[in-house]
């Protein structure tokens, strides 16, 4: 699933993926820098699901696939 995130800072970012052990074999990682609200954005491809406590940083407000897809992939879509 095709998700997209802002976060406060990188460090927010990575801190959040090393805490919950999350890499590469969970899924591809687009970080895509400050876009808007001078927030950290990132798109991740999940491979088996997104972890909870990333939810809260989940944005929704992106007309079409925004800034940045994942070649036969679409925003917001189950595939």
């Amino acid at each position: 699933m095709f998700r997209k995130y802002e976060f406060d800072s990188k460090e927010q970012f990575e801190d959040l993926k090393l805490q919950h052990n999350i890499s590469g074999m969970n899924g591809s990682f687009a970080e895509l820098g400050i876009l808007r609200n001078n927030k950290y954005s990132v798109d991740v491809l999940w491979s088996w699901g997104m972890p909870d406590e990333w939810q809260q940083y989940e944005i929704w407000d992106v007309e079409g696939n925004g800034s940045h897809t994942f070649l036969g992939y679409n925003f917001n879509e189950t595939n």
